[in-house]
């Protein structure tokens, strides 16, 4: 029988404390798939796991056994999981090359097979998902994966002579020990992107963070999307003072050769990075010189929290019943989009610029169109119809594809013809598609033969901001049926928007971390970002908005015909 841990609470000090981000906002119809929100609300205490050391006596299979379990407390490097090891394989194995997150259920454990003071055991896992030495997660490919241990009796003792490298821990716990944390690069047009990944929490979290940040760099999927200012700058030492929130980070001596502007990204990356571990002040170093870093330029992505709506004879944000119109834009909007317009061809989908000069605009002949109030006017991007709901990024590229091409992204710039892209591979069919605010991603929904997936992946940009191509995939969901909308509820949260027999089922997916499912009990015709209180905002096909409150879905608005999606806010510099 497996040896089971003591279950404790530990309060930790400033940096560990920080609390396991708590599941918000979770409707109380319907159902629910628990995963780990990387923006919620800290707490002041993290569950852990105390693990026991080995038992005088025990036999091999238990042995392995508790040192599986004793995988779990990453306290002081892995510490109790090395006394179940021989002095030798102590010191060689690695606990940080690998995490097996497993669906415990499914273990196999196999029969002590040796002789005299030496043996085997094999023990097969059913892996749920990965997660590499870099900290990136993802979905394991494997069904099945055998650890082989060698054993010795030590002193009378049984101890594990050879053991695989990594730590494999159950999908239940596995987000009270390892913790989500954002790695902040650069994205286009002075944007940041973070990269997510998951730490042990514990004493080495902000070592650990600030190691891969440096040194790691941004994971394969975005190399060729982001930037980071620390290329060729090597680590030498972090030190966290919790006491006065200070982190401070010494560098090799190529950071005092970089320019004004490097130097600014330095601390930006640092500072955001770093931020959600509760410190205030990052001071980098080279030996006992501290680098002074001018302010940066930093464009934020943050969109508007008001719901952006048409109803049938206006366009604008709504807030408290009213309409509130958005100069030029509205205007042009009301005379050719709403249903109440001389032109009898509504907008069913609309997404605006974060300046609000511009929107694309999809309608229901199925008919793409660029609006631009500051010239007052707007033309055909296609007369065609059959195109996914466009999307827009901070660049001014309407995207959108042919369903039934998944191979073919296209993007419309300023010119009549647009670019061509080759899409994500793999795919059969599309669905939906949408760009985050930053312009590094985008996520789409389609087909992968008979399965209904969500994945995102990196887009590739030239100097002046054209898309180019994408970059690599980082996540496949697996969803029950194709889904009808995607959205960037979070700048790391990605939602699909499912319709289920008169309800809605929305899929929640971490970009490099865990996914949860709700229900709300009513069909919807849109989803979008909602606002700092709630991920997302639905539009019923009655015209009504609702957005997601602590435990219930909240009716936000009546007589919307379009729920608008906004790429971000009017531009606002600094740090």
């Amino acid at each position: 029988m497996m040896t089971r841990r003591r279950l404790a609470a530990i309060a930790a000090g400033l940096v560990t404390a920080i609390g396991l981000a708590g599941c918000s906002g979770l409707p109380t119809d319907g159902t629910f798939q628990a995963g780990l929100p990387a923006d919620g609300p800290a707490q002041d205490a993290r569950w852990q796991f105390s693990a026991e050391g080995p038992e005088e006596g025990a036999e091999p299979v238990a042995i392995v056994l508790g040192f599986l379990d004793a995988g779990e407390s990453p306290a002081n490097d892995w510490e109790i999981a090395r006394e179940f090891l021989t002095d030798e394989a102590a010191a060689e194995w690695d606990p940080d090359a690998r995490v097996t997150v497993e669906n415990i259920e499914d273990r196999n454990i196999g029969e002590f097979n040796g002789e005299g003071d030496e043996g085997e055991v094999s023990v097969a896992v059913s892996p749920a998902a990965t997660v590499d030495g870099s900290g990136r997660y993802q979905r394991a490919n494997e069904t099945v994966r055998a650890l082989d241990f060698e054993l010795a009796r030590v002193d009378g003792e049984w101890r594990i002579a050879s053991a695989p490298d990594g730590v494999v821990i159950q999908n239940e716990t596995f987000s009270s020990i390892f913790r989500p944390q954002s790695l902040v690069f650069a994205g286009p047009g002075d944007r940041l992107v973070p990269d997510l990944r998951w730490f042990p929490d514990g004493s080495g979290l902000v070592k650990d963070v600030v190691t891969e940040l440096v040194e790691g760099g941004p994971a394969p999927w975005l190399e060729l999307a982001v930037t980071t200012a620390f290329d060729d700058i090597e680590l030498r030492g972090v030190s966290a003072n919790a006491t006065d929130q200070v982190v401070t980070v010494s560098l090799s001596s190529a950071a005092e050769d970089v320019g004004a502007a490097r130097r600014a990204r330095m601390q930006t990356q640092l500072e955001e990075t770093l931020a959600p571990l509760g410190f205030e002040e990052v001071r980098m170093m080279v030996g006992d010189s501290r680098i002074v870093a001018p302010e940066d330029t930093v464009t934020s992505v943050e969109p508007d929290a008001r719901a952006l709506v048409m109803t049938e004879d206006d366009f604008g944000y709504l807030s408290g019943g009213d309409i509130t119109p958005i100069e030029g834009l509205s205007a042009i909007m009301r005379a050719r989009f709403t249903s109440e317009s001389d032109a009898g061809d509504p907008a069913t989908s609309i997404v605006v610029a974060p300046d609000l000069k511009s929107a694309v605009v999809q309608t229901e002949a199925g008919a793409l169109w660029r609006v631009d109030a500051e010239a007052e006017e707007f033309r055909a991007l296609s007369y065609e119809d059959g195109w996914l709901a466009p999307s827009l990024d901070a660049f001014g590229y309407a995207w959108s594809a042919d369903p039934g091409d998944p191979d073919t992204l296209l993007a419309w710039g300023e010119g009549d013809e647009p670019l061509e892209l080759v899409g994500a591979a793999g795919l059969t069919s599309v669905s939906a598609l949408q760009l985050s605010r930053d312009g590094a991603r985008i996520a789409i929904a389609g087909r992968q033969d008979d399965q209904a997936v969500l994945l995102v992946a990196g887009v590739r940009r030239d100097a002046d901001g054209a898309p180019i191509g994408l970059s690599g995939v980082q996540d496949v969901s697996d969803l029950p049926s194709p889904a009808e909308s995607v959205a960037w509820v979070s700048d790391t949260v990605v939602a699909a928007r499912i319709a289920d027999s008169g309800t809605t089922l929305i899929h929640e997916q971490e970009v490099g971390g865990t996914a949860a499912r709700l229900t709300a009990s009513f069909a919807s015709d849109w989803l979008t970002y909602g606002n700092p209180q709630s991920r997302e905002r639905l539009l019923s096909s009655d015209g009504s908005i609702y957005v997601r409150s602590s435990t219930t879905w909240e009716q936000a608005g009546s007589g919307v015909e379009v729920l608008a999606t906004q790429m971000g806010a009017p531009p606002t510099t600094g740090r």
